[in-house]
Order: structure tokens, then sequence, then C-alpha cells
């Protein structure tokens, strides 16, 4: 019997702050956690282990990242 994927709104954009990921993906990681709305910024930088000044350093290649996969009109 197939296994199913669970729906995406079970899979939190958020990384644990005891990854390897590094302070620049952590950042990213909360862009996107920040963008679903969906939890307090104050939470979303303790849980990803970074800070405003990190989210500021790494925003514009997060602006990149998110448009290039927006669909041309």
């Amino acid at each position: 019997m197939p296994t199913r994927t669970p729906p995406l709104s079970v899979y939190s954009p958020v990384a644990p702050a005891d990854t390897s990921l590094s302070r620049k993906h952590r950042a990213l990681v909360a862009l996107y956690a920040l963008s679903a709305g969906q939890q307090a910024r104050e939470e979303v930088l303790r849980i990803n282990n970074v800070s405003e000044t990190d989210l500021a350093e790494h925003e514009a290649e997060w602006l990149l990242l998110r448009n290039r996969n927006t669909p041309a009109n």
C-alpha cells in the first residue's frame, strides 16, 4: 500500500536551532517562516537562532530566491 505524504500545512518552515545549518541558511528559513505568517516573529527568530540583523543581511538574497520561483504573468 503506498504511503501518503502529509499535507503541506503539516510541515513547519522552521529550522531548529541545533541543526548544522549556517547562519545564512537559518536566516533564509526564518524569512520564509515569517512570510508564511503562522508564528510570532520573536518565536521564529528564537527557534532559528537568528537576529533581526541576520534577517536584514540576507533579505535581498531571500527575495531573489522567492521571486525566482514565481511564474511570469
